[in-house]
């Protein structure tokens, strides 16, 4: 389906306030509006309007970010500097590392610290923080306990007693008990993969939350 004339002009005109976004309200307003009054007086001369000829209006009038460009020289709008690079501080560093490997350090008390360093940090929104906190409750010593828990029932299995009969009396003699496991169990396998998201999921979220510390420093206190 091919693009309607008032399609473009819309589009145009929303890349230029788009390119605009440094300039001043008022004047941004005032350069938009006089780029839309070209764009209306031009096509209102077209006798039958067709997609190319507005097509041609606007390459006419220049691209936008040109425009944005040209006016920031006429209201000498000084360019954003960009931010400087964020550099964690102790009570960052302390929540990684605690909310990964608190619970293994101080049992229960040392991931709950970190819980609490992240949510009195700045460089965290909420959604970060409640990721942080929800994903594992616990970090790598829940993760531990549950990888414990697996092993130590690992070790029961099935009985099997294997028996000689006497044919001369029915006795059973020489017995041997002996026990066997069904590692390809559906219970086992849920277990087994249970355990290794534990595992994995606390590593993720702490790369996670270091990824959103680097790139994205206290910005959105949302």
């Amino acid at each position: 389906m091919s693009t309607t004339p008032d399609k473009l002009v819309e589009r145009y005109l929303k890349h230029l306030e788009v390119e605009l976004d440094d300039v001043p309200r008022d004047r941004r307003r005032e350069i938009v509006d006089e780029i839309s009054g070209h764009i209306a007086e031009a096509r209102a001369g077209l006798e039958h309007e067709t997609e190319a000829d507005v097509r041609n209006i606007l390459e006419g009038l220049g691209d936008p970010a040109e425009i944005a460009g040209e006016a920031r020289e006429r209201f000498d709008v000084q360019p954003t500097p960009p931010p400087a690079p964020y550099k964690p501080g102790a009570l960052e560093i302390g929540a990684l590392v605690l909310l990964l490997i608190g619970a293994l350090v101080i049992p229960i008390f040392g991931w709950v610290i970190g819980v609490v360093l992240l949510w009195l940090s700045n460089a965290w929104n909420v959604r970060d923080k409640l990721i942080g906190t929800l994903f594992v409750p616990g970090g790598l010593g829940l993760s531990v306990l549950a990888l414990s828990l697996l092993l130590a029932s690992s070790g029961g299995g099935t009985s099997i007693s294997g028996c000689q009969i006497d044919p001369s009396t029915g006795r059973e003699f020489n017995c041997i008990d002996t026990e066997t496991t069904d590692p390809t169990s559906f219970t086992d396998v849920l277990t087994v993969l249970l355990v290794a998201a534990l595992l994995v999921t606390p590593i993720i979220t702490t790369a996670y939350l270091a990824h959103r510390l680097r790139r994205h420093p206290g910005a959105a206190m949302a």
